[in-house]
């Protein structure tokens, strides 16, 4: 069956000719201009290979190729155009990074010979990625589920992270891909240095001393830096460094970058860490009207999501059931703490089979509490 290659030109006629002369050997999609291809690549996509003229009104190439890229970072970009100027081939490969760009008017065998060599790197990319989340997504699971359970201050809201950061990238209509929740889950790793007391006064919501406030702005940095020692995990390193870079470009690290030059993980990350770790003790609703006074830190399209996710998240609702009729994925509604005041699971994380073993052994021995409050139903699904 015929691949299906998305074609954008605000030229009727261009689009026809494509259709007349490649139909042999793909089947084709035309959008006339770029509003109609991000409808498209919603509705009928997300397409492996996008073909885009230069200059069109509204949205030229760039700027739609670069918003593929962040929303369909698997689909293969080209770009075509009669301006054969250096500055436009730098922009569309560093701002939209472009697989291939092609000059107008392009042959018919050489735009089949690029589509094809296109689509063979689209599959390359697929095997890599399904590599990756068979293998690489497994190990970051089972690695924070042994930290959630030895480092629960830091760890434990692993889990209500990821929940927040996913589901705004739905809200969104991100493809986020594995990335995304393997950076929610990691995004923490580099707090482990931190000393204890100093975690302590963080989740409290306490002043730091500067020297406290200092250490504790390196952790992002220390985190990217462990990950990227891992192969193939680089996007996920650069999350977690910018993940606490205001989207003014205050913070950390001090470069310069700031809106959507951040990137976007970090942009979402960044609301959902101050959501769970930054206002002790209020509710999640009061916390982000909080969030909302503080607008030039933040994405408003992540807020905006965010907003969306929070009112779901408040309609859960709690029932207490007994230790034993836990059941992995359930989530936690308040924090379990064991009969010396040692917490064992923190509110809002999501159950694995260890943490329950955990707890009926802690319970078996009269060390933790028999009944455990949870929410009864995962929220509703936001987006179907």
């Amino acid at each position: 069956m015929a691949e299906k290659i998305l074609f954008v030109d605000d030229e009727p006629n261009v689009l026809q000719a494509y259709q007349r002369t490649l139909r042999k050997d793909f089947k084709i999609v035309a959008a006339l201009g770029g509003r109609e291809a991000l409808e498209l690549m919603e509705s009928e996509g997300p397409f492996p290979v996008v073909v885009s003229d230069m200059n069109m009104p509204e949205m030229n190439g760039v700027q739609l190729l670069s918003t593929i890229k962040e929303r369909y970072p698997d689909t293969v970009r080209l770009m075509l155009t009669g301006n054969a100027d250096q500055d436009t081939a730098v922009s569309a490969i560093n701002k939209g990074d472009v697989y291939r760009f092609l000059n107008k008017p392009c042959p018919p065998d050489e735009m089949i010979s690029a589509v094809k060599a296109a689509l063979s790197y689209h599959n390359l990319l697929k095997a890599e990625k399904e590599l990756l989340e068979n293998t690489v997504k497994g190990s970051i699971q089972a690695m924070v589920e042994i930290l959630s359970i030895v480092s629960p201050k830091i760890f434990g809201h692993a889990s209500a992270i990821k929940d927040y950061v996913m589901k705004c990238a739905r809200q969104m209509r991100v493809d986020s891909g594995w990335e995304l929740e393997a950076a929610a889950l990691l995004g923490q790793i580099g707090a482990v240095t931190l000393p204890e007391e100093l975690v302590d006064n963080v989740i409290k919501g306490s002043r730091l001393s500067e020297e406290d406030r200092q250490l504790f702005e390196k952790y992002p940095e220390i985190g990217a830096q462990l990950i990227n020692k891992i192969p193939r995990l680089e996007s996920i390193s650069e999350i977690i460094r910018y993940q606490n870079k205001g989207f003014d470009g205050s913070g950390i690290p001090e470069d310069g970058v700031a809106g959507e030059a951040i990137p976007l993980g970090a942009r979402i990350l960044r609301p959902v860490l101050d959501l769970v770790f930054g206002f002790s003790g209020v509710s999640d609703a009061e916390a982000l009207e909080r969030l909302k006074s503080r607008a030039h830190l933040y994405d408003p399209q992540v807020i905006k999501a965010l907003e969306a996710v929070v009112g779901a998240t408040n309609e859960r609702v709690v029932q207490r059931i007994s230790v034993t009729q836990l059941s992995e994925s359930m989530t936690i509604a308040d924090d379990i703490v064991s009969e010396s005041g040692q917490l064992l699971v923190r509110k809002g994380q999501s159950l694995s089979s260890s943490m329950i073993k955990r707890l009926i052994n802690y319970c078996l021995n009269g060390l933790a509490p028999d009944k455990i409050s949870v929410y009864a139903d995962a929220a509703e699904e936001l987006v179907n």
